[in-house]
Formats: C-alpha cells, structure tokens, sequence
C-alpha cells in the first residue's frame, strides 16, 4: 500500500471524504455534484446555505500492462486531495470565493516503465510521490444580471478546470479525453500534476457563468509549470474559448492559444470539444463527444516524438442498469498524429477505452477499465492495459 496512507495529511483527507460536516458549513457528496465522480480536482460550487465546503477524494488505481508496450507489469497510482471553498460573504466581500487545497500523489511510473505511450494510461499518473499544494484561487463575481454575467478567476489552478473540458468524456481514465494532449505533450501546461499561475476572465448572456447559454473566456497562464519560481518569466501561454450550450446537457468549445516566450520558439494550436444528450429515460441518459485539437510546435520538442494533432470521439451511458441508478458506462477512442523523433506505423498513436463505475455505496466507487493502445509513442508494440479503480469520495 502507498506510504502516504499512512500520514497525518492523507488521514485527515480521509476523513473530509467520509464524514458529514456541521451546518456552518458541509462536504459534497457524489449525489450532490453535477457530475459523476472523476480523479479531477474541482472544488464545488456553494450553494446558498453555505459559506464554507470541505471536499476531498482519493483514487487509487492498479494499473497492469498486460500485453506489449515495453513489457508486461503492473503496479500502483494512488492520489488524494483534499480542500476548502469559502464565500467572501462571511467577510464582507460579496460575489468573492476563495478556495485552498492540497494535494498527495504516490507514483509507479507504470507508463514509462511498462507501456511507453504518450498518452498516460491512468490519469493519476504523477512525476514524484509528494505533497503538494493543489490550487489556492480567489474567484469574484463582478456582474450578475438577468442577461449579463461577468466572472473573473486569480491564483494557482487546473487550467482544465475553466477550459476545454468535456464532462461526458471525464469518467474515462486515459488522461487524453482530459486536457488537451496538443498541449500537455508539447510543453509543461498548468495541469494536473502540477498547476500554475493564471488569470481567466468570463463573460456570459447569463447570471450564471456555469450554465450560461453564451460565454466568452480569455485567460493568461504561466507558461512553463516546471518552475513555480518567478512563474511569468517562464514564458506565456494566452487561450481564448467561445462556448454554446443550447440545451441542457449540451456544449460546444471553440478555442485558441498561443505558449511564446522561455527563449523557445512559439507554439500555437486550436481545439473543438461537442458533447450532447441523445436520450434520456428516468434516471438513465445518453450522451456522446467528439474532440480534436491541432497544435504547430515550431521547436523540435527536443528531438522527442510529440502530437501534431488529436481526436477523440465517446459514449457515456449513465444508469445503464435499472436497479443502479448511480452506475456509469464510458467508452472512448481517439488518435493522436505524431511528429519529431523516428515513429514508425505512419507516425500515429491510436487508443480504445471502455469503463464501468460502479457505485458501492454513498461515498464508495469501483471502477474496472480495459484499453488498447495501438503503437505507443509510434513505435512500440501495440498494449493492452487493465486498470482497477478504487475511488473515495
């Protein structure tokens, strides 16, 4: 079992997933969310009666390669955070939030031991097994009119968390139907393991930022999340996002960005995320995604082989089974096209997932995974990678 189980910090997780908190202030449960459970950070959202939340969770997965890749092997991914969320009501700054939260990953390298894709298998995947300190924003809300909303967010946070996102495709575990992998392996993007430093500015033809049919976002992040030190002197990365929600259950994103700076050449890219509900009866629903995305990396990333482009496309059935109202079944695939270093198989890495969540009860989810990926990084044997699971919130 991973050392950190062990510690003061992850107990004390532990125990803001398990217990139920005072009315002055409460813990979300997995009923409570908009969404099904996912390994993602993302604090929830206050409601009226409250002016402080406790969350946490810990995802532990075991991860086996079972065929391919670099060899057969198989071992553990675990990690835990925990957090607070607080309304600046209590201190007399209305419209504000402010929001802390810490972070504890235990790590294998399984990827780079045992499969060699670019994509990572397990979406909890860290680089180090540490401590650290997850997200500490203040978020206010400037303007909140009938047909006008105006949201800005400041401090250290999961760029993914504002753009790009796709919720129908969140419950799949390879960490390519999360954020953008034109991104992520083009250069150290604010993310998970590490977040950085940013601004994001929202506007919307709604009160509501969250659900707004109509919403413009533009934010500013440190480019280069690999030193926290001095973090805008590590070069820029500049995003713009136009989304459209014309139905509940629905959303398309249109973004662009730019990385420049760090004394690198610019990167620049652009990226569609659509999801929609096709059918709903009862506590059962449909949805499906598509994604793709486009990156030109004017430096040679290093000699290293890195995605040019990428596409994805899903289905997420939720109660698939009548008498378990809370269970989830996913399946993805997608591809991504490579260039730089000597890929073989025409330059391509291509993926095929399928996972089932079960709940076991209010606070307790299992969830079995099974994916192949086709050519690892362009040049390994084709893998077949099982993962189980264990997720506490």
């Amino acid at each position: 079992m991973p050392l950190f189980f062990h510690s003061p910090l992850t107990r004390a997780l532990l125990a803001c997933a398990l217990l139920n908190w005072t009315p002055l202030y409460a813990a979300v449960t997995p009923q409570e969310a908009d969404s099904a459970p996912t390994a993602a950070s993302r604090p929830p959202a206050l409601d009226d009666s409250q002016s402080v939340a406790l969350y946490g969770h810990i995802d532990t997965d075991l991860v086996s390669n079972l065929k391919g890749g670099l060899k057969t092997g198989s071992g553990v991914e675990s990690v835990a955070v925990g957090g607070v969320t607080m309304s600046g009501d209590v201190l007399g700054l209305q419209g504000s939030t402010f929001n802390l939260s810490a972070m504890a990953i235990y790590t294998d390298d399984l990827n780079a031991r045992y499969i060699g894709a670019i994509t990572n298998p397990s979406n909890i995947e860290g680089e180090v097994t540490r401590v650290v300190l997850d997200t500490v924003y203040w978020q206010q809300a400037w303007l909140k009119q009938a047909n006008l909303g105006f949201t800005t967010r400041l401090g250290m946070f999961d760029l993914n968390s504002e753009f790009i996102s796709t919720a129908s495709a969140a419950q799949l575990i390879n960490s390519s139907f999360g954020m953008d992998p034109s991104m992520t392996e083009n250069f150290s993007v604010s993310t998970f393991p590490k977040n950085g430093s940013g601004l994001v500015a929202t506007l919307t033809n709604a009160a509501d930022t969250d659900s707004a049919p109509l919403a413009l976002k533009v934010g500013l992040f440190q480019g280069d999340v690999d030193t926290q030190t001095r973090p805008f002197k590590q070069g820029l990365l500049s995003l713009a996002e136009a989304q459209w929600r014309p139905v509940e259950h629905s959303a398309l994103k249109l973004g662009v960005w730019e990385k420049h700076g760090n004394d690198l050449p610019s990167v620049h890219g652009a990226y569609l995320s659509a999801e929609g509900r096709f059918w709903q009866h009862e506590h059962s629903a449909l949805d499906a995604f598509v994604r793709a995305s486009y990156a030109d990396a004017a430096q040679d990333a290093n000699g290293e082989t890195h995605p040019k482009n990428y596409w994805a496309a899903g289905l997420s059935w939720d109660a698939p089974l009548a008498s378990r109202a809370h269970d989830i079944f996913t399946l993805g695939f997608g591809g991504l096209q490579l260039e730089g270093g000597e890929p073989s198989q025409g330059g391509h890495e291509r993926f095929f997932e399928i996972s089932y969540i079960a709940q076991l009860n209010q606070h307790l989810y299992l969830q079995p995974d099974l994916q192949y990926i086709q050519s690892p990084s362009g040049e390994q044997a084709d893998a077949w990678v099982g993962i189980l699971r264990l997720h506490i919130e």
